[in-house]
């Protein structure tokens, strides 16, 4: 059993893209600016332990220096470690946006999970262990979930995953996530990306979610949310929704 407490934030989805800019929102060039300055604001409000964004951080692998300038700013408001994990959007193969960004660039608390095989980063001093697998290709074949480790006894156990959880695997979708990969994944709780409105999709004593976008206007008035986990030893781990970003009366440009 886990024997400290942890408290996580957890977004994704937020699909930066500097060349939209559009009007200025708030002093940012655009609305997911400003959102994922929120995401941090909220990390900074909450006293996070960890900050996970679970995939399409940046919205394509042509994002220009200004997107990077900005991610490396927001974050090194941060002293909490930080977990990036691909997604479709972004996705680490040979033209990887990733390919473009060494850890010394986004800061030390930084990790990026780029092993298209799955990896885990140990989190000592937060008695807590991170598993995620990079997106090479966004397709069928690809199973977020494959190579997952057994679950480690005493310490918290936490996922990231990009992709469409469904009942079960079936026709052409890409990146399938199925309830019964989830329930035996052995994770305390599983970070998911790729849907845009919150979504709690835990099975069995495995809770799982889908934060939504941070980007109000990417889902309207279901999007605009992070999700926040509290683990306590004895109680396992409390899910709660925050609001972090209202969608335009009337969106301008892109957005």
């Amino acid at each position: 059993m886990p024997v400290r407490a942890l408290k996580l934030v957890h977004t994704s989805d937020v699909h930066l893209d500097g060349r939209y800019v559009g009007e200025p929102v708030d002093g940012f060039r655009n609305h997911a600016e400003r959102a994922f300055a929120a995401v941090v604001d909220v990390t900074l409000e909450e006293t996070a332990d960890l900050l996970l964004i679970a995939g399409d951080l940046f919205d394509n692998n042509r994002v220009p220096d200004e997107d990077f300038d900005f991610v490396r700013d927001q974050l090194a408001r941060l002293s909490c470690p930080v977990v990036v994990l691909p997604g479709n959007h972004d996705v680490h193969d040979h033209y990887s946006i990733w390919r473009r960004i060494e850890a010394d660039d986004v800061g030390g608390h930084v990790h990026l999970m780029l092993d298209t095989a799955g990896a885990s980063i140990e989190f000592d001093e937060l008695g807590a262990v991170a598993w995620g697998r990079a997106m090479a290709e966004h397709a069928p074949e690809n199973e977020p979930l494959e190579g997952a480790p057994e679950r480690r006894e005493g310490v918290w156990n936490i996922g990231l995953a990009h992709g469409l959880v469904v009942s079960k695997r079936e026709g052409i979708g890409s990146s399938q996530i199925t309830h019964e990969e989830i329930r035996a994944s052995g994770f305390d709780y599983l970070a998911l990306g790729h849907v845009h409105v919150w979504g709690d999709m835990s099975q069995g004593s495995v809770t799982a979610c889908y934060p939504g976008s941070p980007v109000g206007s990417y889902a309207s008035v279901a999007g605009g949310h992070v999700a926040v986990a509290s683990f306590r030893p004895e109680h396992g781990v409390e899910l709660k929704r925050r609001k972090v970003d209202d969608a335009p009366q009337r969106r301008r440009g892109p957005f």
